[in-house]
């Protein structure tokens, strides 16, 4: 027994693709994410009938009578079959539901608000809720004549249900974890046995796992030994004897479930992608049909030769064919029937019977051509290694444009929306966030652009599938509006607005970069095909592949074009991305930072002076449900956040109602983050890596509250560690001023010792400022220090401090006004450090220096002992040199 394929099929766009056979087996049901339902009379049909049903349909279910469809409007509608007329809402959810399942009377919905619903009958109400996951639900099943419902979640858990009261049997572990439906590709699929519900399966890893429902144990598992990825679905088939399993890579298993091995089957096409559904023929028939990630259509069937006999089934095929008057002689006694007159000729028997050209060919010629006869299964083709899918050009914050309401552009200036009318015309709204800058336009998109870009300089339309560009200059008097036609039937691929140039990425891997209005300044080449575009002021940034995908993550570099005046520079650096995910935004911030975010809301921002990429914020973090996206829109380094609309259950905002724009904090995705001292120092590293207004004075208040952390967890190395790290006088000052005032001695003298080292570092800063290649102001630098770690020679002498210096130092720690500008409420937690002046000994020894015993002076206070009373002191007199517990005495007078 072997299976064969049909060839593929084009069935939906782009994304997840659903299907199943109807009850009867005469249609197979396929839905996708352009909205269609589609009816397929065979594989070979080529004109199936559709029906558009909405933006997109996630899932479906046939109840024999009616079609039940999941749809944009986050609700369960049925459908007359094969009419295809409206015949009611059955359930409503707050996202879309993403699978759906009829049995025994009983309709089971799961949805990407992580809940499921069980309705018994065909009319809607007396819904039975089931809650416990936390990510979107993926698959469901459900065995009725014992009330077991079983899902599986993003979650990465498998849970077992009665759905009837509503309780959670078991929950098993350890599957993939995903936020939302739409960036799955393994689902889990999980499936009961369909007559006696013995067995559960599900897809783990490059596995089947099969569970025995009595006591929910692994009974066995399922592995084929020719596929070479993961599994992301299965499936019984409706006798229960066989079940099929899909793979990432398009691959299809069958397995014989009583023998627990599989069934040889044809290697996929090349151009094959991830399976996302399949579904077993009703009707008896040995068919199986799946779609996968690209919306492909395809079959595999039973193959009508039976291979597996090897040299016995071929045998017993021939004698079958020569009928039961003929057999076959051995080698030895050939030659005795040929010259007996009683005897058969073999070579005879093969020109009349099998009619061969050749009668003196040999026997494996004649047994591939009586195989040659039958029907039987290809061999198997070389593995294909299935790269990652490479990115196409995309506009950044802009909707997919196949919607008939979409966002064309949404940034810090404004909006633009294209709407398209059920006659076909269009039209394009720009509206301003500040009318100062232009008022509202209404334009007729009789051009059919689907590109733009808004800037407080010009508006840019373009469409990818012509030539034409159409610029609107705002700020312009007179003729404001200009077009050009590309050469060479170049196309737009990707297209920039910025307050001083326009740019558009060409089909022909050019950056063509005009003026507003429309002065032709400059023609790049761009090293790869270009995936997003995006500028401020007079600089741009293109984004493109550098080279093929990997298995697992793409390849981008970043191309930094900066104009000035005729002059231009240019500048290359790699794109980092997590594996596995995809660039969804670009752009710049307030102070002129290239920004990037991918499609798992990690934003990264770039530092020219450290010509690194620094990740800034995680907007899944700041999400209350895993099935919420943000669609990032600008970014600011001055306020500290991000601009962005919440997605509830899909990755694109609604054109109508307009949602409302949310401010997310940046947070750096720091270790341990909800401990006080992760949120200092992330408040310290956000303060130096962007330009911050009064950042300065964040870190000299940030700095001082970690050091007095670190002081009040007795890591007093860790507090001379960070002071040394910043390299601020002025923070040294401040950092002996506490240490002296919580009596750390030991500590207060070491950082005193600190003073020239920290003076180097900032005058050499100083110079680098005035050599034009200092980063942003206040930058924490590293002093080339030897650590105790490191030192292997013997420990370098302490640096010795002048008269002068140590003068200095002791009459700005005692000085009354010294850091009262600086002083801020600290946290709870936080050791109070600002609170009280400290600018008189009263706060140091608890008792005011103005209080002096009737008949004594005064002592007068040197340079030498003004700054630390506790550390040993100098009398100069006639009584020279105190030392030991007298130095106590001293203090306190």
């Amino acid at each position: 027994m072997s299976f064969s394929r049909s060839a593929l099929r084009y069935a939906h766009t782009n994304g997840y693709t659903g299907l199943l056979y109807t009850p009867r087996g005469e249609f197979i049901i396929t839905c996708g994410t352009d909205g269609d339902i589609r009816h397929w009379t065979c594989i070979s049909d080529d004109d199936p009938r559709s029906t558009c049903l909405g933006e997109f349909v996630m899932c479906m279910a046939h109840t024999g009578t009616r079609l039940l469809a999941s749809t944009d409007r986050n609700t369960v509608h049925a459908y007359t079959f094969p009419e295809m007329d409206s015949d009611g809402i059955l359930m409503r959810f707050t996202a879309p539901a993403t699978c759906l399942k009829v049995a025994g009377g009983y309709t089971a919905a799961g949805s990407e608000d992580t809940t499921i619903k069980v309705l018994k009958g065909e009319a809607a109400g007396n819904e039975i809720i089931l809650e416990g996951h936390s990510g979107p639900v993926l698959a469901l099943d459900m065995a009725v004549e014992r009330r077991l419902l079983v899902s599986v979640a993003g979650d990465g858990q498998l849970k077992i249900w009665n759905f009837e009261e509503g309780k959670e049997l078991k929950s098993i572990g350890g599957l993939p974890k995903v936020n939302s439906f739409e960036n799955a590709s393994l689902y889990g699929t999980p499936h009961f046995e369909p007559h006696s519900g013995e067995f559960l399966a599900y897809a783990l890893d490059n596995e089947i796992v099969v569970l025995n429902t009595a006591n929910w144990e692994v009974a066995f598992k399922l592995r084929d030994n020719s596929v070479s990825s993961n599994y992301s679905c299965c499936q019984f088939s409706p006798n229960g004897e066989h079940l099929a399993a899909g793979t990432t890579k398009g691959e299809v298993s069958i397995f014989d479930v009583k023998k627990r091995k599989a069934v040889p089957v044809e290697m996929p096409p090349n151009d094959c992608n991830s399976i996302t559904c399949l579904a077993w023929n009703r009707s008896g028939e040995e068919e199986v049909a799946f779609c996968d990630a690209t919306g492909q259509l395809g079959t595999v069937f039973l193959s009508d030769a039976a291979d597996s006999g090897g040299a016995e089934a071929l045998e017993d095929h021939q004698a079958e064919l020569l009928g039961n008057d003929f057999e076959f002689v051995g080698d030895d006694d050939l030659e005795g029937a040929a010259n007996d007159g009683d005897g058969v000729s073999l070579e005879q028997l093969k020109r009349k019977v099998m009619n061969f050209a050749d009668p003196v060919e040999n026997d494996e010629t004649s047994n591939q051509s009586l195989a040659s006869s039958s029907r039987s299964a290809p061999a198997p083709a070389a593995h294909q290694i299935k790269l990652f899918k490479q990115q196409m050009a995309f506009q950044p914050s802009a909707t997919p444009s196949d919607l008939d309401h979409r966002y064309m552009a949404w940034n810090d200036v404004g909006i633009v929306t294209a709407h398209v009318e059920p006659s076909g015309d269009g039209a394009i709204d720009v509206e301003f966030h500040d009318a100062s800058i232009h008022h509202a336009l209404h334009i007729s998109n009789y051009n059919q652009h689907n590109l733009a870009s808004v800037s407080s300089g010009a508006l840019a339309l373009a469409s990818n599938e012509s030539s034409k560009l159409v610029v609107i200059a705002l700020a312009a008097a007179g003729n404001k509006e200009w077009s050009l036609s590309l050469p060479d039937c170049e196309t737009v691929d990707a297209l920039v607005a910025t307050s001083h140039l326009v740019a558009v990425a060409t089909s022909s891997s050019f950056l063509r970069i005009f003026s507003v209005m429309g002065t032709q300044r400059e023609v790049l080449t761009i090293p790869g095909p270009v995936v997003a575009l995006s500028g401020n002021e007079h600089s741009l940034m293109v984004i493109y592949h550098s080279s093929a995908p990997s298995q697992t993550q793409q390849h981008l570099s970043a191309m930094l074009v900066n104009t000035n005046g005729l002059s231009l520079r240019l500048e290359h650096l790699p794109v980092p991305l997590t594996p596995g995910r995809q660039l969804a935004w670009l752009g710049y911030s307030d102070t002129g930072s290239p920004s990037i975010a991918d499609n798992m809301g990690l934003l990264q921002l770039y530092r020219r002076s450290s010509n690194a990429w620094f990740p800034i914020c995680d907007t899944m973090k700041q999400s209350t449900s895993v099935s919420n996206n943000y669609f990032v829109v600008a970014v600011s380094e001055r306020r500290q956040i991000v601009q962005a609309v919440l997605c509830r259950g899909s990755s694109y905002p609604m054109t109508n109602p307009r949602p409302m724009l949310q401010e997310l904090r940046m947070q750096i995705p720091l270790c341990d983050i909800d401990v006080e001292k992760s949120e200092l120092e992330d408040a310290l590293l956000r303060s130096s890596l962007m330009q911050v207004e009064g950042a300065e004075k964040m870190q000299r208040e940030t700095a001082i509250k970690l050091f007095a952390l670190a002081c009040s967890s007795e890591c007093e190395t860790r507090a001379r560690e960070l002071i040394e790290s910043i390299a601020c006088t002025d923070l040294l000052q401040l950092a002996v001023k506490y240490a002296t005032k919580r009596g750390r001695i030991h500590l207060s003298d070491r950082l005193c010792e600190l003073l020239p080292q920290l003076e180097a570092v900032q005058e050499a800063r100083k110079q680098q400022t005035m050599l034009g290649a200092s980063g942003i102001a206040a930058t924490i630098v590293l002093p080339m220090t030897p650590t105790s770690g490191s030192q292997s020679g013997p420990k370098p002498k302490a640096i010795e401090l002048s008269s002068t210096k140590r003068g200095s130092l002791k009459r700005l720690v005692n000085s009354p006004n010294m850091f009262k500008s600086a002083s801020v409420a600290s946290r709870p937690s936080t050791p109070d450090i600002l609170q009280s002046p400290l600018d008189t000994q009263e706060n140091i020894f608890g008792e005011s220096e103005s209080e002096v015993p009737m008949g004594k002076t005064p002592e007068h206070r040197t340079l030498l002992n003004s700054v630390n009373p506790f550390a040993m002191k100098r009398k100069l007199g006639d009584t020279g040199v105190i030392f030991g517990s007298e130095k106590l005495k001293l203090a306190k007078k």
